[in-house]
Order: C-alpha cells, then sequence, then structure tokens
C-alpha cells in the first residue's frame, strides 16, 4: 500500500473520543472514508461527526451492531458504506468503568472480530486492529488487574484469528499502549502513574496512537499476528538494558 487510500473504508469501534478523533483525522489525510460506532458514547460520536460535516465520515453509532445477529449487523453496516476494508477496536475506559466492563469486554471483542474476519476474508483481504492497554498504565486502580487479565484475553484473540484467517489474507494485530496523554486515560490514572515517564520523557498522544494505526493499516502489509507494544521504551526498563 501506498500514502494514500482512496477507496479504503474503516470501521471505527469505540472512537467517540480524543483517541478516535485523532485516528479520523489522520485517516482522512490518507484519503480513506471512516466509519464512526460508539454505542457507549452516541452524543459525543455525533459531535465528531458533525465536525467534518461533508467529508468522509459517517457514525453508524445508532445501527445495532454487538447485539444479537452481530454478523448480520456488521455485515449491514459493510454494505452502509459500499464496503469494509479495516476495523479499528479502540478501548477507551471512562470514569465508571470498573473490573466487570472488562471481563465482558473480550468476548464481545472476540465475536465483533470474527464477524469482520468473515467479511474481510475476500481478494485483497482486510485487517483488524485491537488496540488496548499496558497494565502498567493503570497501577495502583481497581483496573490494574482487571486489564492485565483482559490483555491476556486480546492477545489470544488476535494470535488465534490470525492463524485461522491468515490464508484468507486477513490480518490481524494488537496494539499495546503504555502511558497516554489524552483526558479519558489520565483521569483514571493513579498519583504514581501520572508522575512516571519514559526514556522519549513524554507520554504518548492520540495522534501518535493514529499514525501506528494507519501505519498497521495501510503500509504494513507483512505483519500480523503480533501484540505491538507502543509505550516510549518504557518497557525497555529504566537503565535501557
Amino acid at each position: 500500500m501506498n500514502d494514500e487510500a482512496p477507496n479504503k473504508v474503516v470501521l471505527i469501534h469505540g472512537g467517540g473520543n480524543s483517541i478516535g478523533l485523532a485516528v479520523i483525522e489522520e485517516f482522512l489525510r490518507r484519503g480513506a472514508t471512516v466509519a464512526l460506532h460508539d454505542a457507549a458514547r452516541p452524543e459525543t460520536a455525533a459531535a465528531i461527526a458533525r465536525d467534518f460535516a461533508g467529508e468522509r465520515v459517517l457514525d453508524l453509532s445508532a445501527a445495532p451492531l454487538d447485539e444479537g445477529d452481530i454478523a448480520g449487523n456488521l455485515a449491514a453496516v459493510a454494505a452502509r458504506c459500499g464496503r469494509l476494508d479495516a476495523l479499528i477496536n479502540l478501548y477507551v475506559p471512562g470514569p465508571g468503568t470498573g473490573a466487570a466492563e472488562l471481563e465482558t469486554y473480550a468476548p464481545a471483542l472476540y465475536r465483533r472480530d470474527l464477524a469482520a474476519a468473515e467479511i474481510l476474508a475476500r481478494p485483497g483481504g482486510g485487517m483488524i486492529v485491537n488496540q488496548f492497554y499496558l497494565a502498567s498504565s493503570f497501577a495502583d486502580t481497581d483496573l490494574g488487574d482487571a486489564v492485565a487479565a483482559a490483555r491476556g484475553a486480546i492477545t489470544g484473540i488476535t494470535r488465534t484469528l490470525c492463524i485461522r484467517y491468515g490464508r484468507m489474507g486477513v490480518r490481524v494485530i494488537g496494539l499495546l499502549v503504555g502511558l497516554l496523554d489524552a483526558p479519558e486515560i489520565k483521569a483514571l490514572a493513579s498519583e504514581r502513574v501520572r508522575a512516571a515517564t519514559t526514556p522519549l520523557r513524554r507520554w504518548a498522544e492520540p495522534v501518535d496512537i493514529a499514525k501506528s494505526v494507519a501505519f498497521l493499516v495501510l503500509d504494513s502489509g507483512y505483519i500480523s499476528g503480533q501484540m505491538l507494544i507502543m509505550d516510549g521504551g518504557l518497557t525497555a526498563g529504566i537503565n535501557g538494558t
């Protein structure tokens, strides 16, 4: 693939937030059409779509997706868009997020990814990106252990679907984010985490996620089945060894 992505359609699930906004802007810059779905934050998603009035952004948050016939729901979304080339799953916890929500997230993600893989399994293939977090981002909070457990499940989902659908041209990637300078994340971080830094001496910003996701979808034709860590070198250790 090249720098431009005319006629490419990407579905951003859970994009009604600052991270989704950055991802939308990057894919629009690259020439893709974006379908936005966030049933948990429909008003925010609608506001984001209004800001891009006249551009290639479709707010499909009102369409059923993660309930009932998920395969049929996703196929209907793809039909409304004319095609589907990538599913980008963004996970952005909110003020009321607890361990119970994280326990249900991975099974829902699996069902959605499975339905998407069936649609993307065609000539030319497609891409699924599962964005999530390193547990260290939520150290000293009630979410720390739940994030670690969910990460393990998402790792298994990513690798399993990569193996199952790779021969059909479908690539599946996990993107694990460390310290993220986004209001939704900083509001949940503990005091110790907020004081942390990285070898790059800054936290990631939503635009960093956006550029990484766009690279994976549009440029990286041979990366699949991996859980990529984007943490500014934090997990390299404080002395770099």
